[in-house]
């Protein structure tokens, strides 16, 4: 069996797999980038879904993990601490956006969006022809997803709030959700989980765009900025290709999110092919987990218990 995890900041999915296919899940809160080392914080919260999952034996832990992790060094410390405290003989780590598009296209060229808390793309028409876009986390990037809208949102709530715009509909939901706003960023600012507070005011932006102008204003800036990140990620494609578009994460759920992104995609990619996804990214990491790394190779660090693979 094989363990299979998808963790985003908001929250960690692992599955239990055999052969590549999920056979039971658990989910744990994510990981925050405020919440401590990011190894500790991996670390803690695998094991914590492993025992969920009731301990189970496996043979092959594959990670696609949303956090930055830093330099070589630190890849290899999470997988001697895996090690130590699971009985597996080998860890595959790598970016959510692999296992994302391992899940989606089930290892066929293609290109996916990744849309959360944060937002990346990632490309691959060939082992050699791989582009990855955005995902430079909340502080640098991430443009369009969950906490990228959720900033903004609150961002015009408080305009409202404190006279520099007329109060509207997103003010009146921040103070229905947090309360008197003049303490609102106190509170998200010493809390420990304030990424996924602010990313999940998403959540209302979106339902409220359909009639307030703020929240729709975000909301197509939102995605243009997702469609422009698909956009740059098919450049790895020849040009005046087709090229196949899948997706997964729940921003693009909303209707008015969704109808907005395909729009300005087609405008910038006319000969975009969309793809139902034929998985997500839990299902992508069970995929690589029973070792078809296919044209993934280059982008998974790969351990054993006697040291890295490559």
């Amino acid at each position: 069996m094989e363990l299979a995890v998808d963790g985003g900041q908001t929250g960690l999915r692992a599955g239990l797999a055999t052969d590549g296919r999920v056979r039971l899940t658990a989910e744990v809160p994510g990981l925050a980038y405020a919440a401590g080392r990011p190894v500790d914080v991996i670390t803690e919260r695998v094991l914590a879904a492993w025992h969920e999952l009731r301990r189970p034996q496996v043979s092959t832990i594959c990670l696609g993990l949303t956090t930055l992790l830093g330099p070589p060094a630190a890849h290899q410390e999470l997988a001697d601490r895996l090690f130590a405290a699971l009985p597996a003989a080998r860890v595959l780590i790598t970016a959510d956006a692999v296992t994302a598009h391992a899940g989606a296209f089930g290892g066929r060229p293609g290109v996916v969006l990744a849309a959360g808390t944060g937002s990346i793309a990632l490309g691959v028409a060939g082992a050699d022809a791989i582009r990855q876009v955005d995902g430079w986390g909340y502080l640098c990037g991430d443009a369009g997803g969950g906490l990228w809208i959720g900033s903004r949102g609150l961002d015009a709530a408080l305009r409202g709030f404190d006279g520099r715009r007329p109060p509207g509909p997103l003010t009146a939901r921040a103070h229905e959700l947090f309360g008197d706003l003049a303490a609102l960023p106190e509170r998200l600012y010493l809390a420990p989980d304030a990424v996924a507070r602010v990313a999940g005011f998403a959540v209302h932006v979106l339902e409220l765009a359909g009639t307030d102008d703020s929240a729709r204003a975000i909301t197509t800036a939102a995605a243009h900025e997702l469609a422009g990140t698909v956009a740059a990620a098919a450049r790895c494609f020849p040009v005046g290709a087709e090229v196949p578009v899948s997706w997964t994460g729940r921003l693009l759920g909303s209707p008015i999110l969704s109808s907005g992104f395909r729009a300005e995609l087609d405008r910038l990619l006319p000969r975009v092919r969309a793809v139902a996804p034929a998985g997500d990214g839990l299902s992508g990491a069970a995929r690589l987990a029973a070792g078809d790394l296919g044209h993934y190779r280059s982008l998974i660090k790969a351990f054993e218990r006697s040291g890295e693979v490559r």
